[in-house]
């Protein structure tokens, strides 16, 4: 091989595109999950080639099959992935302390911090968005990030991301999935169907009753949701209390553990 192509392969190889994206925003039940990959340039045609795309075209035995073969695929090329799963506490703390968009550019950045990838290659940057401005997501992200250089790395935010950038696409079935397991696992411990865990789905309206039949909501439920707040005022006759951050088990996210 000739120095010229050698110094070509290399760069190639230095190259990597990252895709970002989450799973479990609006659900009242279970966890908002952040899912990053990274792959060098040159594999994203292996994408195209398996169909991996955005986790919302595929039905679930679809998206389970992705799943697989996408870890499979990192494990024969080297590539990386990060989830970030963001609990219910986390998530309420959020919200009486900041606000939901605010907790999701934390999420992103943390788990792309946690690739290793930005202070070492180059490459491209792709978000889902998950603020009304694409532009303001991004760089509050960006931000975030440890040793971000934009003279090595390109930045795309943009809202549907999954539906047009297939490593985004990889990024949703990774969270997707991930969330999925979660719900299935609260379910069995609980003995009880959870459904989606969405304020719309009949199931998850139908396991409130069995989530908040205590003293206490259960601590899979999102406490400060709208759903969680009118039912409980409906059968309980009263607000939400307000939880316990300090005494709990569950380390809560923050900016300043970045």
């Amino acid at each position: 091989m000739t120095l010229m192509k050698m110094n070509m392969t290399s760069k190639m190889i230095n190259m990597y595109e990252i895709g970002v994206d989450e799973a479990g925003r609006g659900p009242m039940i279970g966890p908002l999950v952040v899912a990053a990959i990274a792959i060098p340039e040159q594999d994203i045609e292996l994408l195209k080639k398996y169909e991996i795309t955005d986790s919302k075209k595929l039905s679930t035995k679809k998206r389970n099959l992705a799943y697989e073969k996408i870890n499979s695929l990192c494990l024969e090329r080297n590539w990386k992935i990060e989830i970030t799963i963001c609990h219910p506490i986390e998530i309420d703390f959020a919200m009486e302390s900041t606000n939901l968009n605010t907790l999701e550019t934390e999420l992103f950045a943390n788990t792309v911090n946690k690739l290793k990838i930005i202070n070492t290659k180059k490459g491209k940057l792709i978000l889902d968005a998950c603020d009304v401005n694409e532009k303001r997501f991004g760089n509050r992200v960006i931000n975030l990030i440890k040793k971000w250089d934009q003279g090595k790395w390109t930045l795309v935010s943009k809202h549907r991301a999954d539906e047009t950038h297939r490593i985004v696409g990889a990024a949703s079935i990774i969270a997707k999935v991930t969330r999925d397991r979660i719900i299935t696992e609260i379910g069995k411990k609980l003995d009880i169907e959870i459904g989606s865990g969405y304020p719309s789905d009949p199931k998850s309206k139908s396991a409130l009753f069995e989530l908040c039949k205590g003293d206490l909501p259960d601590e899979n439920l999102r406490w400060n949701w709208a759903s969680i707040r009118k039912h409980w005022i409906k059968t309980k006759g009263s607000s939400p209390p307000i939880r316990n951050y300090n005494k709990s088990n569950t380390k809560i996210f923050r900016q300043s553990r970045l």
